[in-house]
């Protein structure tokens, strides 16, 4: 089909959306029943002018869902900013459309984001040819073949700012084109992907730089660096399928001039602002069987992948508020503390349980990251206070070795034990003797029985515990069975839940009214079913 033939041609969608809108502006439909025929035939005219601007001229009639909103506003502080979002988000909507703002300088009037007054040069980049001209090239110009003129103009960017005589494609992708700013000026947008090589954008100035999906970290970097001299921006949108890498990492934890908004199916609206129908709860229930276990906190909530090596494939993590359950004053409840120890590359982290001894359900109900660097002597105060004094403690192995966390003669142990009397369990917490009678530290005995604890219900944790969380959800294991980093606060819960189901913990109605503590003995063949 020529252009000139299908130029003018509006797709019923935009009718419909254009009929709704004059509706709403005439006071419903009641009032519409009341124009005579001249009457309607002006609003048929009207209605075709506008569903003609809502075809060609899109970013005037955006309204972004709220999460996309919030995105746009991180413009104001941040240069880098992530996008990382469940699959059906409108992640790419949302980036998109920002880019036709800011080529265009067409800001609404409530926009609350970064502003360029002039005409800016842009790059916009995924992951293959074909993947950028079915997304980014599709949704900004409107077509993912250039060859399909008559669509130009239908994306974020309005038709009368597109310089069709600017264009320079290869078959059916777009490399380079010019976009009228409203100064009069005109801006450049480039498009490119991942597998080119890095050194292709030596040379480039750049004031923003939109990726679609996770990039290369070495493609990040060198993007990074064009947008330098101009002191640009960099926007990426994904859902992070393939990691924790570093560059996601960086987004996750906002390290200095880095911020992320996060997508969940929960943010994502069941329709859009005309009624038709965006994500459906159909859809929904569909894809979530069609996932495979690992991949669904990824997919549905914007979590990074580890792979089809993670641990605990949970749909649903088994969290309570620690409001709504009133623990600490239940006498009854066996108590305990664990520790993973660290000191120089790896920090201490602190584990505080409970346990209800009737119904077996054990509790994760703090945890504290001691600084590297930190001996016992001062962290040893988390385990003086009246809540936590007298309280059994779980120590690893190690915990014996002279000088290996303390930087003097004294082992952990000892410090804890000689200098502040503190109720340690004798000897190390390792796995229950297996078939063979041997007993092992291996952590997959511990890791497998929290899983199951965690699938049952009958592991629960305190949705205060995030960096217990993080870890979790990001815990993997390879096919030479080694477990991912980091995992210390993991370690330190696979301690406390290992000494818990051997019987060790301990409730206050059951300790001597005079405030002394028992030594507890290793216990042989008590092992609680989680």
């Amino acid at each position: 089909m020529a252009k000139s033939e299908a130029s003018d041609y509006i797709q019923p969608i935009y009718k419909h959306r254009a009929t709704k809108y004059l509706v709403q502006l005439s006071g419903g439909k009641k009032e519409i029943e009341r124009l005579d025929k001249e009457q309607l035939h002006k609003m048929r005219v009207a209605r075709d002018k506008i569903a003609y601007d809502m075809q060609f001229n899109a970013l005037k009639w955006f309204r972004p869902f709220p999460y996309q909103k919030k995105f746009f506003k991180t413009g104001k502080n941040y240069a880098r900013r992530g996008m990382i979002a469940a699959n059906r988000s409108g992640k790419t909507i949302a980036s998109t459309y920002e880019t036709a703002y800011h080529l265009t300088g067409r800001y609404p009037e409530d926009w609350d984001g970064k502003v360029w007054d002039h005409p800016i040069i842009a790059m916009c980049t995924g992951e293959s040819w074909e993947q950028v001209a079915k997304t980014l090239q599709s949704k900004l110009l409107g077509c993912d073949d250039i060859k399909q003129l008559y669509k130009l103009g239908t994306g974020s960017i309005p038709r009368e700012c597109i310089d069709e005589k600017s264009i320079r494609a290869d078959g059916a992708n777009v490399l380079a084109i010019e976009i009228w700013h409203k100064s009069g000026g005109k801006s450049k947008l480039y498009f490119s992907n991942y597998t080119q090589q890095t050194r292709h954008l030596q040379g480039f100035e750049l004031d923003l730089v939109v990726l679609d999906e996770q990039p290369p970290d070495d493609t990040f970097s060198e993007l990074v660096v064009r947008t330098a001299a101009r002191e640009g921006q960099v926007i990426c949108s994904f859902t992070p399928l393939k990691g924790l890498s570093g560059l996601v990492r960086k987004f996750w934890d906002e390290v200095d001039g880095y911020s992320h908004v996060r997508v969940t199916w929960d943010d994502i609206p069941y329709k859009n602002e005309w009624g038709e129908d965006f994500f459906s709860q159909k859809e929904r229930d569909q894809l979530a069987r069609d996932f495979m276990p690992w991949e669904r906190e990824c997919r549905m909530k914007g979590i990074p992948l580890v792979g089809k090596g993670v641990v605990f494939p949970l749909l649903e993590w088994p969290t309570y508020k620690a409001n709504e359950l009133d623990l600490q004053e239940d006498e009854k409840l066996e108590r305990l503390i664990s520790f993973d120890l660290g000191i120089k590359n790896d920090p201490t982290v602190i584990s505080f349980f409970f346990r209800d001894p009737s119904t077996e359900v054990i509790y994760l109900h703090r945890q504290i990251k001691i600084p590297s660097g930190e001996t016992p002597d001062e962290y040893v105060h988390y385990l003086l206070d009246k809540d936590s004094r007298n309280v059994p403690i779980a120590l690893p192995h190690d915990a014996a070795t002279a000088g290996r966390y303390t930087l003097t003669e004294q082992s952990v142990r000892e410090v804890f034990e000689d200098k502040y009397g503190l109720n340690c369990i004798s000897g190390a917490i390792l796995n229950p003797p297996n078939e063979q009678g041997k007993v092992t530290n291996h952590k997959s005995y511990g890791i497998n029985i929290m899983r199951l604890g965690m699938e049952r219900k009958t592991f629960m944790i305190n949705e205060s515990c995030k960096e217990f969380l993080d870890e979790a959800r990001n815990y993997a294991i390879d096919d030479a069975g080694r477990f991912s980093d980091p995992d210390d606060h993991i370690d330190s819960a696979r301690i406390g839940i290992l000494a818990l189901i051997q019987g060790h913990g301990e409730a206050i109605v059951s300790r001597a009214n005079n405030f002394s503590f028992r030594r507890i003995p290793n216990l042989e063949g008590k092992v609680q079913r989680i």
